[in-house]
């Protein structure tokens, strides 16, 4: 009916962690960020199980405008910009339970690719402006270490270097 649920073992992972030491009493079960958040998608589905966001990125002037229209960001939730500020300073990012990451897939997508190809421009992590942005993903997680991170689903990004960049 369009409407999906995620699999019971994510549901369930997320309901054995709802005690996390940070957790603030009263919040809700799991603490959530959303990078590349474009107009809040992803965040609508993970509210719905019983997160909280506390801390979203989005560097596009009318995404975060539509976002903002979308949702009421609470007073200890950060909105920042362009995620590359914060791969630099993790810190600044709250702590979390789950990474969620709709990063660009233009650089690594079959459609990106061959268009990028037609006209001659790099593309995977040779696509400087959105190829690298994988990175700056993989530093949030390596130093917050979330118990869970999603990631969006772009199938040469696995396969990328016979796998050994995932």
């Amino acid at each position: 009916r369009g409407e999906t649920r995620p699999p019971k073992l994510v549901i369930r992972s997320l309901r054995e962690n709802e005690q996390a030491p940070y957790s603030a009493e009263g919040s809700a079960g799991f603490r959530f960020i959303d990078l590349f958040a474009g107009i809040g998608g992803l965040r609508i589905g993970f509210e719905k199980i019983g997160g909280r966001g506390v801390f979203t990125s989005e560097w596009d002037k009318y995404s975060r405008l539509t976002y903002a229209a979308n949702f009421r960001i609470h007073s200890d939730h950060d909105f920042g910009g362009d995620v590359r500020e914060f791969s630099k300073n993790p810190e600044r990012i709250p702590a979390h339970d789950v990474l969620l990451a709709g990063f660009p897939c233009q650089p690594f997508s079959i459609a990106g690719v061959s268009k990028k190809n037609a006209l001659g421009r790099p593309h995977g992590f040779l696509c400087d402006t959105q190829g690298t942005l994988f990175f700056d993903v993989a530093k949030i997680i390596e130093h917050h270490r979330p118990k869970i991170f999603v990631l969006e689903n772009v199938k040469n990004l696995e396969r990328h270097d016979g796998g050994r960049t995932f």
